[in-house]
């Protein structure tokens, strides 16, 4: 049973009011501090209260800033259960689970005022028997979020960052300070036997390159023994592909599957994979549908790869293909709020674009499930990271044993919950986690053989072994591609450059000598639109000065090229001109690039855009397609260069 909906309330309290209100002390807080509005789950605190009017649009101006305050409160979801949920002939020997796919972040679960489970974490879903409680009549359901840790912004040490938190939305050089809180994931309650095992099934499918079939593989686990006699069943549509004793099930056979194709190249067909248990008596142990797809993603040497180097040519079903990609972030701070239709409108876009591979960046977290889902149906491969990333005074994770320990249990729920996708093609530790001699400076990435890349890869080796691991992005003995170190065989995947101060002729001389083996970050500042800028209040100045400030509070990183033109004498009369001047001039260099990197496939194995769209109205920024989803005259050049 889903409790997803509207069927929510959202209670704000000053911190720990709410846990006053449950002592003999409960009349000194009578009232909470934000009285109680409409709220629906999946969704964030912050939706919540601008439908309700408490706060106003944080995304027009700097209005965010009047609502930081929200970060400082507790938050109460709550909704009344039904009665009967434990009714019937088996009442005595069941019990009732809430599954909660995601919370963010740490907190509470109550049943009336009886605690049932405490949670800290957004990166893996959380269980809570509410069995007793429920036996003891109490109806109403509290999720109750007790603060955000702090610390976790753009600029900081990776090495003291222990919270396993969406880290963007502390602010960005794209996104300002908007941290969010709220249930982003699905909640449910379960209703199953005091002993009933949990049981997990392992499914993949890949197509044998040897033989072109296509071979599908299932692997169930228990965390304890099966009554004797139990069976699973293996079906894939509605035929059964296999079947043998439980829970030592270990199914591998060539079945009969059309193979899913990159974007471009073929069709996408999709099959769900059923798994069930079923006891001697009949009674169903386990039943799981996964939807899979046929394809063989290999890696191999770039053409011409410089000694050490990783394998960076990527082979689909055993046809070499260049890695025309996109680098993807939260579609918006609070992304509890968002529909399929805002994932499937820009991920559509790319795919029309001539992209085929979308890298999911290590600042902030899982995606949602139809991110993936969409993903196997549009033909686009996913580059996943785990969340770590870099932070400017340092970029090295924490090496301790607690945080390796956390994060494998991460890694190992990240596994579990996609490694049956077609579309996942490579595993990543994290976003450009490196040694830094000096803060500010990018350093030397970071290898596999560092303690907490080596759990990850060991994770990633033992949850999916037919699945590529890297420690990082960008690897190899450079951080970034130094004209005038090309020809040395030092640049592997690098990142950058994201802002080029010379002129075009000098961008284009960059990219005639580049010798990078593949391009996994390169972006080129460019305007919003004019109509949008307008409407998200970023013309509001009245001098060039004020303009800057203003848009400081978004992109204050990408600000150079409208510095200089102010400096040149322009006044703000002149301003749409430069934003077009802007944007031709994004389009222009991103394309010189693209074409130079394509023409030398493959040598150069791939060419990601950072960034794909604005997680926020920026007035500037790296992205391809705005904050509406619109696209940036860059994303037609690009795509003109990518599907031709």
């Amino acid at each position: 049973m889903f409790l997803d909906g509207e069927d929510w309330t959202l209670i704000g309290w000053r911190r720990h009011d709410w846990e006053l209100a449950r002592t003999p002390a409960a009349g000194k807080v009578t009232n909470p501090d934000v009285a109680p509005v409409a709220a629906r789950v999946p969704g964030s605190v912050r939706g919540a209260l601008l439908a309700a009017g408490v706060v106003a649009d944080p995304t027009v101006g700097v209005q965010s800033r009047e609502a930081e305050w929200v970060e400082h409160r507790d938050w109460e979801f709550r909704r009344d259960l039904p009665d009967g949920l434990l009714d019937g002939e088996d009442a005595l020997t069941s019990r009732l689970w809430l599954e909660c796919e995601e919370l963010d972040y740490t907190g509470v679960v109550l049943l009336g005022d009886l605690e049932v489970g405490r949670f800290a974490g957004s990166f893996t879903p959380h269980s809570f028997d509410l069995t007793a409680a429920y036996r003891e009549g109490e109806r109403r359901l509290r999720v109750i979020l007790t603060g955000a840790p702090d610390g976790l912004a753009q600029n900081g040490w990776t090495s003291r960052i222990l919270a396993f938190k969406p880290r963007f939305s502390y602010g960005w050089d794209w996104t300002p300070r908007m941290v969010s809180a709220g249930v982003p994931g699905r909640i449910r309650l379960e209703r199953r036997p005091a002993a009933s095992p949990a049981i997990t099934a392992r499914v993949r499918a890949d197509v044998d390159p040897a033989r072109d079939v296509a071979v599908l593989e299932v692997t169930l686990s228990a965390d304890r023994p099966l009554p004797a006699g139990a069976r699973a069943d293996v079906l894939l549509g509605d035929e059964v592909v296999g079947s043998g004793p439980a829970p030592d099930f270990r199914f591998r056979a060539e079945v009969a599957a059309r193979v899913w194709q990159l974007a471009g190249r073929g069709d996408q067909p999709l099959y769900d994979c059923r798994v069930r248990v079923v006891a001697q008596d009949g009674s169903v142990l386990h039943e799981s549908v996964r939807r899979v797809g046929f394809r063989h993603v290999s890696w191999s040497a770039a053409a011409e790869a410089p000694p050490g180097a990783d394998d960076w040519l990527c082979s689909v079903n055993g046809e070499p293909v260049f890695l025309a990609g996109v680098n993807w972030v939260p579609i918006r701070p609070d992304y509890a709020d968002l529909t399929e239709a805002d994932y499937r409108l820009r991920l559509q876009r790319y795919r029309d674009l001539g992209f085929v591979m979308v890298r999911v960046w290590g600042g902030a977290g899982l995606e949602r499930p139809v991110f993936y889902d969409l993903c196997d149906e549009l033909g686009l491969l996913v580059w996943q990271e785990f969340p770590l990333s870099s932070s400017g005074l340092d970029n090295e994770p924490p090496a301790d044993l607690g945080f390796i320990d956390e994060l494998a249990q991460v890694a190992e729920s990240y596994i579990e919950r996609l490694g049956h996708h077609a579309c996942l093609a490579l595993w990543c530790g994290g976003n450009e986690l490196t040694i830094v001699d000096e803060p500010g400076v990018p350093g030397t990435p970071l290898a596999a053989d560092h303690p907490t890349l080596a759990a990850l890869a060991e994770v990633a080796r033992r949850g999916d072994p037919g699945r590529r691991f890297i420690a990082t992005s960008p690897t190899g003995p450079r951080f970034e591609a130094d004209a005038g170190e090309f020809g040395q065989g030092l640049h592997h995947d690098v990142h950058g450059p994201w802002e080029f101060e010379g002129t075009q002729e000098q961008w284009q001389q960059y990219w005639d000598h580049d010798d990078a083996v593949m391009r996994s970050e390169v972006g080129v500042v460019g305007a919003s639109s004019w109509e949008l800028l307008d409407r998200q209040g970023l013309l509001a100045a009245s001098s060039g000065a004020e303009l800057r400030q203003l848009w400081t509070h978004a992109a204050g990183w990408w600000l150079a090229p409208l510095d200089a033109w102010l400096q040149a004498g322009h006044d703000l009369s002149q301003l749409p001109e430069w934003v077009e001047q802007s944007r031709t001039r994004q389009a222009e260099m991103l394309a010189y690039s693209a074409q130079r990197s394509k023409e030398r496939f493959p040598r150069c194995t791939g060419y990601f855009v950072w960034l794909g769209h604005d997680t926020f109205p920026c007035p500037v920024s790296l992205s391809l397609l705005d904050y509406d989803g619109e696209l940036k005259p860059a994303a037609r050049a690009l795509g003109a260069i990518f599907t031709a």
